[in-house]
């Protein structure tokens, strides 16, 4: 039994060196009873210093005190993954981390110990605040130029300028349709980068699930008897109630549905499942389409990006997807998806029940 512990405490002391991210653990006080390498470099304590320190003094975190993770993490029984906040360490500098976060509890539901894993999160932070504002910038320039263009074509076709042939109005028209279509684009350009800079607020209510996708469906039934697609739906009898900003959840439904119907072909069936796991609802929507090639599928939520095999099928813009992750992600929510190229795809939307989850505002 002495080598089986020796072992253990060895292996134990490997984890510690080895581990990328820094690591602490606290008693049941919330003292810290182990700090590896990683913590000191990020925090500026040493171990010594950090052992029998309370971790809110260490960490100084924007979380500490009633939010504290660990006591939250005590509190509903469960483990918290990739969260945000922002430490400051022993010489004053504010550090953004991701970290990680459970609590061991004893037979009466007490917290006996808990562990955070965290990594400095600045460069991730630095590289999100440069690709937004070159692309808000980017945006803004070619805004105004756009509008007044499309102004001038408008007064064009009006005929301010004088008389124009029938072949030059149908030019025109053709110009000034091209012109909105960039103006839309734009505007959901920016829309996607106010929701990523946490400035899109969510307006949330109790909304049950079952009349909500009934709703979204039924605006979609003509287009697909149009396609002779079907829509078949495959739900639990009592889907819960959830707290929705229902105007933003419906584009994400819109979008989903929407390309389920632009690459699926005539006489097949685009699936709606939802059922409840746990303490999520998880809603699914299937088509029988072209599919989603393997090397496509991590990049689908990015901005404005297309397989090649969608772009040769069908027009789009590639923010959509990315606009329904932000949203998603916004009610506490994840969203992702599956493929089998030439068969169809899968979208899988998971959405918490009790509404805890919800942060507010629609962010990455």
């Amino acid at each position: 039994m002495d080598n089986i512990k020796i072992n253990r405490d060895r292996l134990f002391d490997l984890l510690l060196r080895g581990l990328p991210v820094a690591f602490f653990m606290v008693d049941a006080d919330l003292k810290i009873i182990e700090f590896n390498h990683v913590a000191q470099d990020l925090t500026g304590w040493e171990r010594t210093e950090a052992i029998g320190t309370p971790c809110s003094l260490v960490l100084n975190s924007s979380l500490c005190g009633q939010l504290c993770p660990l006591k939250e993490s005590a509190r509903l029984g469960k483990s918290f993954v990739a969260r945000e906040a922002v430490i400051s360490n022993k010489f004053g500098e504010e550090i953004p981390i991701i970290f990680s976060s459970a609590s061991v509890l004893n037979d009466k539901g007490e917290m006996e110990a808990g562990v955070e894993l965290f990594r400095d999160a600045s460069e991730d932070s630095r590289i999100q605040m440069l690709r937004n504002h070159i692309i808000s910038v980017f945006a803004h320039d070619i805004k105004t130029p756009v509008a007044v263009t499309g102004g001038f074509v408008q007064r064009l076709i009006q005929g301010k300028a004088g008389p124009i042939s029938p072949k030059g109005l149908e030019y025109l028209e053709m110009i000034r349709k091209e012109n909105a279509r960039v103006e839309g684009l734009i505007e959901r350009l920016l829309g996607l980068l106010r929701m990523e800079g946490g400035q899109t607020r969510l307006f949330t209510e109790p909304v049950s699930l079952d009349a909500f996708l009934y709703k979204v469906l039924e605006t979609f039934r003509p287009r697909a008897d149009e396609k002779n697609i079907k829509i078949a739906v495959e739900t639990d009898e009592h889907l819960p109630i959830l707290k929705l900003d229902q105007e933003q959840m419906e584009r994400v439904f819109t979008n989903l549905l929407d390309n389920a119907l632009k690459y699926s072909p005539a006489d097949t069936t685009i699936t709606i499942k939802a059922w409840k796991e746990g303490r999520w609802a998880i809603i699914e929507v299937r088509d029988q389409g072209i599919g989603i090639p393997p090397e496509d599928l991590p990049h689908i939520f990015d901005y404005f990006y297309r397989s090649m095999l969608s772009s040769g099928y069908a027009q789009g813009t590639g923010l959509g997807l990315a606009s329904a992750r932000a949203i998603v992600e916004g009610h506490g929510g994840r969203i992702w998806a599956k493929s089998w190229p030439g068969k169809g795809s899968s979208f899988f939307i998971r959405l918490p029940i009790d509404g805890s989850s919800p942060k507010g505002v629609i962010k990455p």
